[in-house]
């Protein structure tokens, strides 16, 4: 499905290309934004930490055809308290195409253009403050009833080691009834991250390669409109994992599943709110002790049988182009209490 979507993106660049150049059109497209995560653990599900930095993406380029633009720029991470210009800035270049209810990318993308709801079992908060581009391609479908969104994302590939990593997910929700005051949605990928056969040889690693699939299947509702509030919502199901070790080449190694209960209730008014979710199950990240997080994006604290996150939370758009948000968030398990202030800023200029 990719494969021949990516296709049919080559096939109408190539068609508008013919007769785009009287009509190109200078575009830009600049992201800016500032992180704070101060981590205080209790629990050894985490190492106390604060996390903190700033971001920017500038990126420039052309438009042409109908829906058809091409933008290239860097994206720059200064973690503060850190030497200025220590990280090598990433290289952003890609296509797009917007229709009425298709949108694509491919190349170096801008991971902020992906719209699914992924949960935090699935993608941590640090993801979103350091992993700000997508390698690969993003293909999105949106209608009046709901959306679905497919990607797919190189992370890494080193030929003289042998190691290398990729990622391929969805995530898709679908709303019920006249007001589609009820929804069913799902999520998932699958990362496959292969150290070499050089690494076991040298006793880094006891696996050659490595795969992890994680999902989330849920229903719920969000009743806001029929209330003062601006979200009044829950949704409820089951998150899950299958992790894999393969020790040599021609052994598959055997599956681990792991699958627990997932609630989230949120409540919002005028900016302020809660936000309240629950996990029940067996750990999620049965290779966590051996990989940590380069195998397993999300966050560690599903790793608990029992976990709940509470954020109290005061998030506002003061502009089409600022946002702003702060929150205190409290981590439950039977290990203690975490508690951690967030606070972020985002600005997002473009033509």
């Amino acid at each position: 499905m990719l494969l021949a979507t990516g296709a049919a993106l080559l096939i109408g660049t190539a068609r508008a290309a013919e007769d785009s150049t009287a009509r190109l059109r200078f575009d830009y497209d600049v992201r800016l934004g500032t992180f704070l995560d101060n981590g205080e653990s209790n629990s050894d599900y985490k190492a106390p930490q604060t996390l903190s930095g700033a971001w920017v993406m500038p990126t420039v380029g052309l438009r042409f055809g109908t829906g058809h633009r091409i933008m290239t720029g860097v994206a720059f991470l200064q973690q503060f308290g850190q030497k200025p210009f220590g990280e090598v800035p990433d290289f952003v270049a890609y296509y797009n195409y917007k229709g009425k209810v298709f949108n694509g990318f491919g190349g170096l993308v801008p991971r902020d253009e992906m719209r699914g709801y992924y949960s935090r079992a699935l993608f941590s908060d640090s993801v979103g403050y350091f992993k700000r581009t997508l390698a690969g391609a993003l293909l999105r479908w949106e209608g009046s009833q709901g959306g679905i969104e497919a990607f797919f994302d190189w992370n890494a590939e080193d030929t003289k080691t042998g190691k290398e990593s990729f990622m391929a997910g969805l995530a898709g929700e679908l709303g019920l009834g006249r007001r589609q005051l009820f929804r069913i949605g799902l999520a998932g990928y699958m990362y496959h991250y292969r150290l070499g056969e050089r690494a076991v040889e040298a006793g880094e690693a006891p696996n050659f390669l490595v795969d992890n699939v994680m999902y989330h299947i849920y229903g719920g509702f969000d009743l806001g409109d029929l209330t003062a509030l601006d979200v009044l919502s829950l949704d409820a199901g089951i998150v899950g994992s299958l992790s894999r070790g393969r020790i040599e080449v021609g052994n598959a190694g055997g599956w681990t599943a792991r699958a627990g209960f997932h609630a989230r209730f949120n409540i919002e008014w005028h900016g302020w709110g809660l936000e309240d979710t629950f996990f029940a199950g067996k750990g999620l990240m049965p290779l966590w002790g051996t990989y940590g997080t380069q195998v397993y994006w999300g966050d560690a604290f599903y790793n608990a049988p029992l976990y709940n996150r509470t954020d109290l939370y005061w998030s506002k758009t003061l502009a089409s182009w600022l946002s702003i948000r702060a929150a205190l968030v409290f981590h439950q398990t039977a290990r203690g209490v975490d508690f951690c202030q967030q606070a972020s800023v985002r600005v997002h200029l473009w033509k």
